[in-house]
């Protein structure tokens, strides 16, 4: 992996230190850079979470990718500065009490400077763009505030985020521990790309992080959210190809 050629691409810098302040940099830089989609997925076309190709994919061919892909590349960069993540798995919070199938969304937790930071570049639309400290301290990003939130009574952890004053689940996790990797999580990514359950096999799934909000491409419907601005609509055929180019530069 050419770990300067990654750095040009995501727009970041290279640095010495290995502070919070150049995690923070790094995370921004790779999901305004770096898009969430599911393109492979859709065409049938197996998913290889080997390092070469996924650099080949992300950095090189200048595509997006799920979870699996944008934060197991992201996980490569991240030991190639010098930092030491270990990888996670989650479950995550579909609404309305439904869970999505166990453990299938892949992060990072970064240790540093004796405190554990959730890094997550793979949520879609909801990845915060800054590490959020393991020890529930709050995080403010431009489109709410996130936390991550321990439930003592189980040893399960819930990254949450605030709107509106509420705090609502993104997903959860056990006690965090060096038990997953890239290989032993692919089983599951398959599960993803194959499952009749799985939603990312059956609509398009696009999403993008920007400086003031996200812009999300679900099926036939745009989500575009600008600092406390929501707005939705829903897309015929040929407008659905026409907002994948005109927000992702994707030609579906």
């Amino acid at each position: 992996m050419d770990t300067q050629k990654y750095l040009e691409y995501i727009k970041a810098e290279r640095r010495s230190e290995l502070s919070l302040g150049y995690l923070s940099h790094l995370q921004k830089q790779h999901v305004l850079q770096v898009h969430f989609e599911n393109l492979d997925i859709l065409a049938k076309k197996p998913l290889s979470l080997r390092e070469e190709d996924l650099y080949q994919k992300i950095v090189h061919a200048k595509k997006g990718g799920v979870c699996y892909e944008l934060n197991g590349i992201f996980y490569f960069l991240l030991k190639e500065l010098g930092f030491v993540p270990y990888l996670m798995a989650g479950t995550v919070y579909v609404g309305n009490g439904v869970w999505a199938l166990e453990n299938a969304h892949l992060f990072n937790i970064v240790p540093l400077d004796n405190e554990e930071y959730l890094v997550d570049v793979g949520m879609g639309g909801n990845s915060p763009r800054l590490p959020v400290p393991m020890s529930g301290g709050e995080v403010v990003d431009s489109d709410g505030i996130y936390r991550v939130y321990q439930d003592e009574t189980n040893s399960l952890y819930y990254l949450q985020k605030k709107t509106d004053e509420e705090w609502e689940n993104q997903y959860r996790f056990e006690t965090p521990s060096h038990q997953w990797n890239l290989e032993n999580i692919h089983p599951i990514c398959v599960l993803t790309e194959t499952s009749p359950e799985s939603m990312f096999n059956k609509m398009y799934f696009l999403s993008r992080v920007t400086e003031n909000g996200r812009i999300t491409l679900l099926g036939n419907t745009l989500i575009i959210v600008d600092g406390k601005e929501k707005t939705k609509e829903k897309l015929e055929g040929h407008e659905i190809e026409e907002a994948a180019r005109r927000y992702f530069q994707i030609n579906i």
